[in-house]
Formats: C-alpha cells, structure tokens, sequence
C-alpha cells in the first residue's frame, strides 16, 4: 500500500517535471509511454501554441538579454509540446528554428526548418522563415528559392514577403524583377515616403549590365 502510494507520487511528480522541462525529460526514460499520452491529452493545442506565442513575444521584447533567453526557453518548451500534441503541423517545428536562429543555433535551426519542410513543402509560413534564415547568413540564393514558394503558395499579396523579394531581385542584380516587385509594394502601400523614390532610381539604372544578367548569359 505504501509502495503504491509512493509510486503514484512520483508518478506526479515526474509528470510536473515534465511540464516544466519537456525537451529533456520527455524523451529520457522517465516517463512511460503511456504516462505522457496521457499527460497530453490533458493538453489543448490552441491552448499551448497561444501559451508559447506570449513567451515568444516577450522573449522579441525583452530588454536584456537574461530575460530575453528565460523567455525563449519557455517558449521552446511550449512549441516542443505542440510537436508532440500534432507531430503533423509544421508550427512547433518552425518557431523552434526561429528561436535557435536568433540564438545562431544553425545546426539546430535547420534541423527544424527541415521537419517542418518536410511536413509540407509548400506551406507559405515554413518557407518565409526558412527564407529569413539564409538571408541573414547572406545565401540569397537560397533565400530567394523560399521566399518565391511561400509567395506563390498564399503569400501573393504579403507586403513584407514581396518587399524581402524586391530586395534579394536588387541585391542579386536583376533589377527588372525587382522593380517589379517595388511597384506591386507600392500598390499595397501608396504611401511609403521610400518606395516611389527606389522605383525611380531603378528606373535610372541600365539592368541588362548588370552581374545578373551576365551571370545567366554564361
């Protein structure tokens, strides 16, 4: 009687671990199967991801970085949960990659880029931030390849995806598709005190001698 009183216990106890360290406990033994599926279906996943969202959005706001990181580790235990809860949806997976992005994690980054990739390699979401990745590392070709996906599978119309696609066209010297790409920003933001002058300037610039179009000619 006391053995089972006990066990039930740490049974508890072990289940509230879990709560609060689910990347590393979940998966070290201490927890039966059955232990933690029943722990998840306790769990609702609209519940979690808005739980993981708020830390994610404190961690962009913090204002040091100790706080910034305390936040991010709660938030990465909470998207950790929801690859659990639907091993299925790419949501967990990438905002795991963002955050281990910003940390210059890159290994790890692209290890939940590429689950999340794998799940569906069309979805808009998934392709943006893959996108966002190799930017900052400076592989635009790269970056280019997800933008255009996650442009032509919903992100039509995103003002931000078409103003990253302007830029990478610039920045790799195709100037024509970057032009075009500003004026369709401006269409959606006629009032951009930047945009009319840039279209302009591209306007004045000789695009067929540019590295661009050298490089394809080759």
């Amino acid at each position: 009687m006391i053995y089972n009183k006990l066990l039930a216990v740490l049974s508890l106890v072990l289940l509230m671990i879990f709560v609060q360290y689910p990347p590393s406990y979940a998966d070290s033994g201490y927890l039966s199967a059955e232990e933690k599926k029943i722990y998840l279906s306790t769990l609702d996943f609209d519940t979690v991801r808005k739980e993981a969202d708020e830390y994610f959005v404190k961690a962009y706001e913090a204002t040091t970085q100790k706080l910034q990181e305390k936040n991010f580790v709660y938030a990465m235990q909470k998207y950790y949960i929801l690859t659990l809860l639907q091993p299925g949806d790419y949501y967990g997976y990438v905002q795991m990659a963002r955050i281990h992005d910003i940390r210059k994690e890159d290994s790890l980054a692209r290890m939940d880029f590429a689950f999340a990739y794998n799940l569906d390699k069309l979805n808009p979401y998934t392709n943006f931030y893959y996108g966002e990745f190799f930017t900052k590392r400076a592989r635009y070709q790269k970056a280019l390849k997800y933008y255009l996906t996650a442009y032509n599978n919903g992100y039509g119309e995103n003002y931000v995806t078409i103003m990253k696609l302007a830029w990478l066209y610039e920045k790799l010297g195709d100037l024509k598709k970057s032009k075009e790409m500003y004026e369709k920003s401006y269409k959606i933001n006629p009032y951009s005190d930047e945009l009319g002058p840039k279209i302009r300037s591209l306007d004045a610039e000789n695009y067929e001698s540019t590295g661009y179009y050298q490089l394809i000619r080759e």
